[in-house]
């Protein structure tokens, strides 16, 4: 009797341990197909959410740890993992006006003199586009990541974590701020030089050559033309000519800007090629590419974009003809018309022929803020008194403003204002 009920006992153990092991294989394959489907920095757990620490944090009357939470130290973009994810770091001025200048958006550059101080929040498509960056094979073709969603989702905070990233490890920045701006805000009009068949912008090019040359003036001291760039009959920028000089060249001749940017470009492309130095490339709302301008022709005809030397110029980068370089874009409905303006997606963006230059690229999205991302952008606000208001400070104040905002940043940025 005492035998059967030991087998009897044994059997049900042995019934429980196949029954957990199947169990622990089930998990085991599921996260294996999570892990295929996300990034590697996505395994990490978090124990308790952004709210009950702050709630842990005023509970135990230890309020002066709180900056600890919504903000980090880690001021290096090269060093950011998924711990910083969610936090606030500061730029420094220096990268700021190095960097940023001359292409921060009005209501960010109005938000560093209010707050004193360059934040950006370490976020979750910022991340994995490091992950790309820091494991791609760059003797490959330049690969394309397109960032896109709604609008004010924070496309463009991403992309300048991104060049600050570059940056910081001596990448050569080809940064085009807002492309947009040259379909209808232009200074002045001009048949190229160089084809007849296009248009240049002669004061925008020295714009972007300035640009250029204040974000990477260190890199550029000493790199050399490879062939000799011909602008009339009498002058002309000889073989191994500094970029700085063929910057100012077209600088200085206005007339001659939108043709250095050709030469300034292809001398990046080849070089980069000859693994020289490393490129980012950068453009905000590529879509304009696309798109016409307001500029006619005698048969008062629209002129397309793409018969801008600039954009027929930048367009050039974007393409999978050179090496040792990424090009980072975004899309953006907000110049579209208003009856086109009904999804966010980059085929549709794009259109046909956007779409057919760009592919193959890899698409991230820039969703609205997570849970733990909006808790800490209201700390930062209440930090930075932009919430003034202590019904804003309180746990019903600050879900009002979650659900008013939907987690949109720019929105939540301009709900909190009036408090």
């Amino acid at each position: 009797m005492k035998v059967a009920v030991v087998l009897k006992a044994c059997c049900q153990t042995v019934c429980v341990r196949r029954h957990i092991c199947g169990q622990l294989a089930a998990c085991h394959s599921a996260l294996q197909l999570h892990n295929e489907r996300r990034p590697l920095y996505h395994s990490r757990k978090y124990s308790t959410s952004l709210a009950e620490q702050f709630k842990l944090a005023t509970d135990s009357k230890q309020k002066q740890h709180l900056k600890t939470i919504f903000r980090t130290e880690e001021t290096d973009p090269t060093k950011h993992t998924d711990v910083h994810e969610g936090l606030f770091y500061t730029v420094s001025s220096e990268d700021v006006k190095r960097l940023f200048q001359k292409s921060l958006p009005p209501i960010f550059n109005k938000q560093i003199t209010t707050f004193q101080e360059a934040c950006l929040m370490v976020r979750e498509p910022a991340l994995e586009l490091f992950h790309y960056i820091n494991h791609f094979n760059y003797n490959h073709p330049v690969p394309r990541f397109m960032l896109y969603g709604k609008r004010g989702s924070g496309k463009t905070m991403t992309l300048f974590h991104i060049i600050h990233h570059c940056a910081q490890k001596d990448w050569v920045i080809v940064h085009v701020p807002w492309p947009a701006f040259w379909l209808n805000h232009y200074k002045e009009v001009s048949v190229s030089a160089h084809s007849a068949h296009r248009v240049d912008l002669p004061y925008e090019a020295s714009d972007w050559l300035q640009h250029f040359c204040t974000q990477n003036f260190d890199l550029l001291k000493d790199i050399k033309t490879t062939q000799t760039y011909k602008w009339t009959k009498r002058e002309s920028a000889a073989e191994g000519t500094p970029l700085l000089e063929l910057i100012d060249f077209g600088l200085n001749r206005v007339k001659f800007a939108a043709d250095c940017v050709g030469a300034l470009l292809r001398e990046i492309r080849v070089q980069a090629s000859d693994n020289k130095f490393r490129v980012l490339v950068a453009v905000e709302c590529v879509n304009a590419f696309w798109k016409d301008t307001t500029i006619r022709t005698e048969s008062r005809d629209f002129v397309p974009a793409e018969k801008l030397s600039l954009v027929h110029n930048f367009k050039k980068m974007l393409r999978s003809d050179w090496t040792n370089g990424i090009a980072l874009c975004t899309v953006d409905v907000s110049i579209n018309l208003l009856h086109e303006r009904h999804t966010h997606t980059p085929h549709f963006l794009l259109g046909k022929k956007g779409f057919e230059f760009l592919d193959p690229f890899i698409p991230v999205l820039v969703p609205e803020y997570s849970d733990k991302e909006v808790f800490s952008c209201l700390e930062y606000y209440i930090d930075r008194k932009w919430i003034q208001n202590p019904k804003g400070k309180t746990d019903e104040g600050k879900k009002e403003l979650i659900y008013l905002s939907d987690k949109n940043p720019h929105a939540l940025n301009r709900m909190c204002a009036p408090w």
